[in-house]
Parts: C-alpha cells; structure tokens; sequence
C-alpha cells in the first residue's frame, strides 16, 4: 500500500520563530544607575521595548518556513534559556525609578509568561505529527488547552499594558496607545485556527494509511464541528480589520479540509472493504482450490482497482491542499506587512501632562 506523506508540514509556525527573534535581537538591558529624571528612565526603557516589538514584526512578516518540525523543542529550549537570562539581567541591572520597578517587574513577568507558554507547548503550532498520534478524544483535549493558554498569553501582556498605563500615572505621565488593533493577537488566533485543520487533517492521513473505515467517519464527523467552530470564529474576526485576506484564506482553507468527505468517503469505504475482504482471504486456513484461486486473484484486482481510484482523487486533493498550505503562509506574511504597524523606535515613549 503506498505510504502517505504530507511534506508541507515541515513548517513551523510563525509564533515560535517570532519569539526566538524577540531574543535574538533584544538589545542590552538597562544599565544600573540612578535616573534624575522620569523621562529619562522612560526613554530608555521605551527604546527597549519598542525596538522588540519592531524586530518582532519585521521578522514575522519577512519569515521564510523552514525549521522541520522534530527541531521545534530544541529552538523553543534556546528561547527559553535565552529569555531567563535576561530577566535575571533585568533584575539586576535595572533598579527603576527612585525605587520604583513596577515597570519592569511587569515586563519580567511577561516575559516568564512567554517561558511558561514555551514549556507547556502552547506557543508550539508545528506538532502535527505529535498530536495526530493520539486518540480523537485527546487531541480535542489538547486543541482545546492549546487554544486557553494562548488566550492566557495574550492576556498577560495586556496586563503588561495595563501596569505601564498606571505606572505613567504615577508621575503623570502617559503612554502612547497602540497603534490600530493588537494585529499579533489577532494573527495568534487565525494561527491557531489553521493549526488545528492541519492536525485533524494529518489524523486523516493516520486513519487512511491504517485503512480505518471506523476512524475516517469519526476524524471528518470531528472536521465537520471543527469547520463549524471556525466559521463561527471567522464571522467573529470578519472586518475586524479592514484587510480580509488572513480571515479569508481560513475560510477557504476550511471548506476544503471538510469538503474532502465529499470527494472522498465513497471511495475509501470501497476501497476499505476490498482490502478486508482480501485480508480475510489472506488468513483462510481453508484447503487452496481453484475455486479459492481464482476468489483470491478476482480479490487481489478488486482491491488494486478500488485502491487506484481512491488515490487518484487523494493525490490530487494533497497537491491541491500544498499549495493552498503554501499560500497561506503567503497571505500571512503580507497580511502582517501591510497591517502591522509599529512606532519608530527613536520617537518618544511616554508624554507628561
């Protein structure tokens, strides 16, 4: 039986290399001293942060997916060690405003939020293969935890936002808003909606190599709801900006994972009954006959046709899906470059009254 392979889920997701470009270009951290002045303190720690958030969009959105899955631990490992060190550099190199490091114990916070988010797996969208070894039962399970620590992690760095709000209120001082809507929270979760089509779709691959009739119907019984959930999702997120086309290719991209039931369900369960009824043939202990021959030749062609057919429409629905995997790693990337908008760097971080 030909083996299955899926070679376009060797990328990885987007999340995780833009965290290990939140380190890589983190510059040093704030040198210990004592700042005479407010706006001082805040310049520089604006400097820092603002040229994070800027390496971090500029990387996400000129990112080329390469990184194989099986090296997705080791990265998110060097993140990890990298992100701790800094924090205990932050700790003591910057002693805040006269005393006061409410600001920066807040953004060491986050950043063990970033280290949590890595150990528990959350930030990590590249385990298919991981994920489409386990029982339907556990990977709804998984999906769904997935899905609540992501939502967690981006309510600690609104939490992030909310400590700077008071801690320029202090002094009265404000900081600037955001400019437009959060769009890395909102690509987060058009992420992990795609994440969790293309693990229910490598469950599929899983169920028609192993010819499981019995698993086929259940993984596109649980497509179907997921296809639902992420219309549901999607109508949610329609027009939240007013650049569609991330939104969209989801869309697209959900249709066609369930709509292979149509084009497919006939044909594997024809295909799979020829190959229990050449498997029951197989283990007959019954005497050979000629009879038993030729019911085993008529079987063996039965199979091959049935198997030809089916694959003949499964490849051509893998090439399709390759290159609607592809572009949406395209969509991607121009969604978040033509939408991500971040302050120059060298402008100012904070205004007094």
């Amino acid at each position: 039986m030909k083996k299955i392979t899926t070679p376009f889920r060797s990328k990885s997701n987007l999340l995780l290399k833009a965290c290990l470009l939140f380190i890589a270009f983190l510059p040093a951290p704030l040198q210990s001293q004592n700042y005479r002045t407010i706006d001082a303190y805040l310049e520089d720690f604006g400097k820092n942060e603002m040229y994070v958030k800027k390496a971090l969009m500029d990387y996400t959105v000129t990112i080329v997916e390469s990184q194989l899955d099986s090296r997705s631990k080791v990265t998110a490992a060097r993140i990890i060690e990298k992100i701790e060190n800094i924090n205990n550099l932050l700790r003591r190199t910057d002693k805040g405003f006269q005393g006061n490091t409410m600001l920066r114990d807040s953004f060491i916070k986050m950043n063990e939020k970033t280290v949590e988010s890595l150990k528990n797996g959350s930030l990590i969208l590249s385990d298919y293969d991981y994920q489409s070894n386990l029982s339907l039962p556990e990977i709804g399970e998984n999906l769904a935890k997935k899905e609540t620590e992501m939502m967690d992690y981006y309510k600690e760095l609104k939490n992030y936002e909310n400590d700077k709000k008071y801690f320029g209120s202090c002094y009265r001082f404000h900081f600037k808003a955001p400019v437009g809507k959060n769009i890395l929270e909102y690509n987060a979760y058009q992420n992990i909606l795609f994440y969790k089509l293309n693990v229910m779709d490598e469950k599929l691959s899983k169920v028609i190599a192993a010819v499981d009739k019995k698993g086929f119907d259940e993984c596109m019984n649980m497509i179907a709801v997921m296809h639902q959930q992420i219309l549901e999702k999607t109508t949610e997120y329609n027009n939240y900006f007013k650049d569609n086309s991330l939104n969209n290719a989801n869309i697209q991209y959900a249709n066609f994972i369930n709509d292979q039931k149509v084009q497919l369900a006939n044909l594997f369960k024809e295909y799979a009954t020829q190959y229990e009824i050449l498997q029951g043939l197989k283990k007959s202990n019954s005497p050979e006959t000629p009879e038993k021959i030729n019911a085993y030749n008529e079987a063996v062609r039965n199979y091959n046709a049935k198997k030809n057919m089916f694959y003949a429409v499964f490849n051509d629905i893998q090439n399709t899906k390759k290159t609607m995997y592809d572009n949406w790693f395209s969509i991607n990337s121009e969604f978040l470059k033509h939408n991500g908008e971040f302050d120059d760097i060298h402008t100012k971080f904070a205004y007094n009254d």
